[in-house]
């Protein structure tokens, strides 16, 4: 599944309502996630939440997913990936992003989740070291940081 997956074709059923249901606009700086949608998988019982990043300026420059883990469901890490479009890289809606999500991720009692980069994309790799830490897990395509909630 690509993070630019249209929502029918992702897993699961439409969600009635969302566990967390005050994630429609969330921001840091001057990027905002709007939510794209939801969808809820009934076996792992666990939201996958789509966002559009948009800049100050009100243009589109990316999307972002999230799953939220409460403790009581899946112990307290989730993840989140995502992608800024070509022209609008190196102005920090990524870090941005990332930092709005980890907000999100604290109102919901976790203490941290995990996200992914790609071994040949340095720059998202500089911005992740710079809100999180990376972790040593050998995967020949992907770095995976840990980024603080707290």
């Amino acid at each position: 599944m690509t993070v630019n997956a249209l929502l029918e074709d992702l897993p699961g059923e439409p969600a009635q309502f969302g566990l967390f249901d005050d994630v429609q606009h969330l921001a840091h700086g001057r990027t905002r996630l709007l939510l794209e949608g939801y969808r809820f998988d009934p076996e792992r019982k666990l939201p996958l939440y789509l966002f559009n990043l948009q800049a100050s300026d009100g243009s589109y420059v990316g999307q972002y997913h999230f799953t939220p883990a409460p403790p009581d469901l899946v112990g307290d890490t989730g993840n989140a990936g995502g992608h800024v479009d070509p022209p609008y890289r190196n102005r920090g809606h990524s870090k941005a992003a990332v930092q709005a999500l980890a907000a999100l991720a604290r109102r919901h009692g976790m203490k941290n989740f995990i996200i992914t980069c790609g071994v040949e994309n340095e720059a998202a790799r500089h911005a992740l070291a710079q809100v999180g830490k990376a972790l040593a897990r050998p995967h020949a395509t992907l770095h995976f940081f840990e980024i603080p909630a707290e």
